[in-house]
């Protein structure tokens, strides 16, 4: 079993390094992302699950509209294709409780919109006034490569740390 866990103040500035690192990922398909320090700048750690002491795993999570939105999910490499990145997202559902979860992410990226397709989710057609100005603000990513925007409800019951 692999426990998902909410963060600890104290460890957000080390989920840079695994942020960083799963960043690389992309550089295979000609994206290249500038240094970000955003999950550390996180204003309240319970909005971050992890995965492993020390994480190897993140998904940072907020209420949107009616609902509750992915901003990251990220694994680093070294820990990659065991079915973290799974556990994580099934967190966020867990905690989702059954409104609707959504996120942006890049369309033709394996481990992006195809990997999110397989787990339920469908492509917005009309996002509410909150996901449309985060699709607004990261409007700047469509230059890195066809972004796409997703949602997915899933009837679970809320159970921790979800």
């Amino acid at each position: 079993m692999i426990e998902v866990r909410v963060a600890e103040a104290g460890e957000l500035a080390g989920l840079v390094a695994v942020e960083d690192a799963a960043d690389q990922l992309f550089q295979a398909y000609g994206i290249t992302f500038p240094p970000s320090p955003d999950i550390d700048q996180v204003a309240a750690p319970e909005d971050v699950l992890v995965i492993g002491r020390p994480a190897r795993g993140f998904a940072y999570v907020g209420p949107v509209d009616d609902g509750l939105h992915l901003h990251q999910l990220a694994v680093h490499p070294d820990h990659g294709w065991r079915g973290l990145g799974t556990a994580l997202l099934a967190a966020v559902m867990r905690r989702a409780a059954g409104r609707a979860v959504t996120l942006t992410t890049f369309r033709h990226i394996p481990w992006n919109e195809p990997w999110y397709r397989d787990r339920g989710f469908t492509e917005v057609t009309n996002p509410g006034p909150e996901l449309q100005r985060i699709v607004e603000e990261e409007q700047w990513l469509s230059d890195l490569g066809e972004r796409v925007t997703l949602t997915c409800k899933v009837m679970v019951s809320p159970t921790s740390p979800g």
